[in-house]
């Protein structure tokens, strides 16, 4: 159904993205809509920040990682983001009085991008219209310095010519069936494409063998199923670690780490 806003013709799931920057302190603030929902990104130091956030969506797209958060020098807000099939999910934390306080959005990954993208490169256009770009005299801190210019087009290019590239990772049920240390069981997968590499996290395992609680094993054509030495108390731990592998292996050092 369409909708009329104060004399303003929208579509329901319209995704649309405004980009504004104060030049005094530098800092930038984003505000994109889309499926009825209105997320507000706050940085600080624009010359960090803008870029490190197109490089954190790109490591998302091109599968490197399904999870990450954007937080530190530069940003005033901690924002979660985990890809979920097509879709980004982001959890953004503020707090109020002391208190931690969660506000989490859904949006469909491709179409945040593409708003991004226009975005930016309308306000890009507003800029050179106002005499604003290019710059007189180059600055490396310059919100729009050739180098953040540079990162935003790689960003751009990417996103409009490739596919979403996920990480898979199969759930408790898909892989139980897979057995490797005794009765242990899989509950934890996740794919390196690239590599044609798989991992797996196992549970159960101090049971067997009274060392910890989970085991990272890796499989894929010619080599057979290992035991990482490494034993985790904790499976966010293991997880974090079998993330780090395959974000090594897709960016093609990873090999060495495991010794293959």
């Amino acid at each position: 159904m369409n909708k009329i806003t104060k004399g303003v013709f929208f579509l329901e799931n319209q995704y649309t993205c405004r980009f504004d920057i104060d030049y005094r302190n530098g800092d930038a603030e984003i505000k994109l809509n889309g499926n009825g929902q209105d997320i507000y990104f706050k940085f600080m130091i624009a010359f960090v920040s803008i870029p490190s956030f197109f490089s954190v969506l790109l490591q998302l797209w091109n599968g490197k990682t399904n999870k990450t958060e954007i937080d530190g020098f530069g940003f005033a807000v901690r924002y979660y983001l985990t890809v979920e099939e097509k879709n980004l999910c982001i959890d953004r934390l503020t707090f109020k009085n002391g208190q931690p306080i969660f506000y989490n959005y859904k949006f469909d990954f491709e179409r945040f991008a593409k708003a991004l993208d226009k975005g930016f490169s309308e306000y890009l256009q507003e800029q050179r219209n106002k005499g604003i770009l290019p710059l007189k005299v180059e600055e490396h801190t310059h919100p729009l310095s050739k180098q953040v210019i540079k990162e935003y087009e790689e960003f751009s290019t990417i996103f409009n010519e490739g596919k979403l590239n996920t990480i898979r990772i199969l759930g408790l049920e898909e892989a139980e069936g897979n057995i490797l240390l005794g009765d242990s069981h899989a509950s934890f997968f996740l794919n390196s494409e690239k590599e044609g590499m798989q991992f797996i996290i196992k549970s159960d395992y101090k049971r067997d063998y009274k060392l910890g609680m989970f085991v990272i094993c890796y499989r894929g054509e010619g080599i057979e199923e290992t035991v990482v030495q490494t034993v985790f108390e904790d499976m966010v731990d293991a997880i974090n670690c079998v993330e780090l592998l395959v974000h090594s292996l897709e960016n093609g050092y990873g090999k060495d780490t495991l010794g293959l």
